[in-house]
């Protein structure tokens, strides 16, 4: 593919970039530096309109399903600015969900769902793992027994991140227990206030929030099941794909590497200035190089969505070293502050208000968020390199 954007696209740029100018406002960061994404107050629930008011939410939808039309480089585009600019954009919801609907779903689904997810109004949480089946998903226990005109749903599922805010659950169950591991499987959308679900908060290190939640007995509307019966496993490994995707966008590590170049320059405690230190040089230059390297991978990924192929190695590829080069531009920054670095997140003259301590407790989420890397390292050996499965 050609790296370099056309004209089209620098004026598109230029237009995301000049509505986060208007719209990312100092009462905006306030709400998002107090609460992050757990609260959906005023000012992100107006922005979040803001943004399904242009039809950015689905700007990459064909037009027949509302979308705008546009590509999947424009999406990446928007979403690099947004994650530099430290703000919400389109989630999973939009980026994996709907495209599996879009691809797989019932006319019924596409009238029920997407709608909402274009206009932001709907937001998922992913329903995957378990307790005893994350990396072995096909292990996986939910049920969801027919009823008449209805699914009923008893299990659990863990590390449910964004269902206390969520208004559905993209829900994997399995729905013949007879069938081969992988294809009894179905995926089924629940309204997340649906009576019989219950939302346990769990707290990693870094301070974020994820769940588990637990269905009893949930009964939901046979046509919320996504496509068809027992054909979920594809529905779910696409969206991965393509979640994975979105998990990769290096908007996040250009913003954290300008802002530490920046600290680089100013002295540290003891009067020393990280920059004149050669060794915090070559470290500072590698990671731009890095920085580098994973745009483009993003722009090859929007490259083959664009041609019609759901890129799973690349993605898988990009993914892996992403994460990993979060993890190093965190620790790099622990080593380039010196003591202040550790001091924890907003307190008192941390630099950069401890933005950087937090990367730091952050980056192992993304190193197994989306599959664990060590995971998506079989799939690229196997699939890239067509190397056998050992029959996990």
């Amino acid at each position: 593919m050609d790296f370099e954007l056309d004209d089209e696209q620098r004026a598109w740029l230029a237009e995301v970039r000049q509505f986060l100018a208007d719209n990312v406002t100092p009462a905006l960061r306030a709400e998002l530096a107090e609460h992050d994404l757990e609260f959906q107050g005023g000012e992100l629930s107006a922005f979040r309109r803001k943004i399904g008011e242009r039809g950015w939410f689905g700007l990459n939808w064909p037009r027949e399903y509302g979308g705008l039309g546009l590509t999947a480089t424009h999406q990446h585009l928007l979403m690099s600015e947004f994650e530099y600019a430290g703000v919400p954009g389109p989630d999973l919801t939009v980026t994996s969900v709907a495209p599996m609907i879009m691809r797989h779903g019932t006319e019924r689904n596409k009238q029920d769902f997407l709608p909402g997810i274009a206009r932001g109004e709907i937001i998922c949480a992913v329903g995957y793992s378990e307790p005893n089946a994350g990396t072995d998903l096909a292990s996986l226990k939910t049920r969801a027994v027919r009823d008449g005109d209805d699914w009923l749903i008893t299990g659990s599922k863990i590390w449910n991140s964004g269902a206390q805010r969520c208004t559905h659950e993209w829900l994997c169950v399995r729905t013949d227990p007879d069938a081969p591991r992988h294809r009894g499987i179905s995926v089924i959308m629940v309204p997340i206030d649906t009576p019989g679900i219950e939302i346990h908060p769990l707290y990693a290190w870094s301070g974020y929030r994820t769940n588990e939640t637990f269905f009893c007995d949930v009964r939901v509307p046979a046509t919320n099941l996504i496509g068809e019966a027992n054909r979920g496993w594809t529905y779910i490994t696409g969206a991965l794909d393509l979640e994975r995707g979105a998990l990769t966008n290096a908007g996040d590590l250009r913003r954290a590497l300008d802002d530490l170049l920046a600290l680089a320059s100013q002295p540290r405690r003891d009067g020393s200035v990280p920059a004149r230190d050669p060794a915090l040089r070559q470290r500072l230059a590698q990671a731009e190089a890095d920085v580098e390297a994973a745009k483009l991978m993003g722009y090859e990924a929007a490259s083959l969505l664009d041609s019609g192929r759901i890129p799973t190695v690349e993605v898988s590829v990009e993914k892996i070293f992403t994460s990993e080069l979060r993890q190093r531009i965190a620790d790099l920054a622990i080593d380039l502050l010196g003591p202040d670095g550790l001091l924890a997140h907003r307190s008192a003259g941390a630099p950069a208000g401890g933005f950087f301590e937090r990367l730091y407790r952050v980056s192992p989420l993304m190193r197994f968020g989306g599959g664990t890397n060590e995971v998506l390292r079989d799939v690229i050996a196997q699939r890239g390199r067509g190397m056998p499965s050992y029959g996990r």
